[in-house]
């Protein structure tokens, strides 16, 4: 065989060689970008809805029982300080950082209104007056408020998991389209060898005949 043949093999297995590295690599990124995504759905939006879940549920509490104000309703608050310092570990958007700190400053009044409500002299009347008459709970319009605030946040959570969840099926049919390719192309290129070589070999045997 002929040096320039060996050369031309050898250019072609190069080039095999450095497109399959390359698409791996390529693969490797694009796969790497879905397992992010996966991650980042399940810590900082699947976590976060739990945490709005139960945020729900602490508000809930308050509304249902305005004549508590012992032990419980300050219990109730603890929960809720300790939901908000686990929510923000989780990674936040620009817009959910905005309305969640609409949450914190809505909260933290609550709490101011409702500890000077409650440190009044006349505490237990007001909460005697509230059970008997059922007219209404004090912070009606601050618990609508966080209740207003916690549906937002419910909403930017099924925003950004659609959001992840797109980017990821992006890469991943990225991902697909590569192999493919990557596979027509090494077929492409066997076949072209098959014929050079088939050629070569034809041109060899007819030039012995002749």
């Amino acid at each position: 065989m002929k040096i320039s043949n060996r050369l031309n093999i050898v250019l072609a297995l190069v080039a095999v060689f450095l497109l399959i590295l390359g698409t791996n690599r390529i693969d490797q990124r694009h796969f790497e970008t879905a397992q992010n995504a996966v991650k980042s759905l399940h810590n900082d939006r699947v976590v976060a809805q739990d945490y709005i879940y139960k945020l729900n549920n602490l508000i809930h509490k308050k509304q249902l029982f305005p004549q508590d104000s012992g032990t419980s309703n300050q219990n109730i608050n603890k929960e809720i300080e300790t939901l908000i310092t686990l929510f923000l570990e989780t990674k936040l958007t620009t817009n959910e950082a905005k309305v969640f700190d609409d949450f914190k400053n809505d909260f933290f009044d609550l709490k101011a209104k409702e500890a000077r409500y409650y440190s009044n002299s006349l505490s237990q009347v007001n909460s005697d007056a509230l059970q008997q008459t059922n007219t209404g709970h004090p912070f009606e319009d601050n618990l609508a408020e966080l209740q207003t605030d916690l549906d937002n946040l419910a909403l930017i959570q099924v925003s950004e998991s659609k959001t992840i969840t797109g980017n990821a099926q992006k890469s991943l049919d990225v991902s697909n389209l590569m192999s493919s390719m990557e596979l027509y192309f090494l077929l492409a290129i066997g076949i072209i060898i098959l014929l050079v070589t088939f050629y070569r070999i034809d041109k060899v045997s007819k030039k012995s005949i002749a």
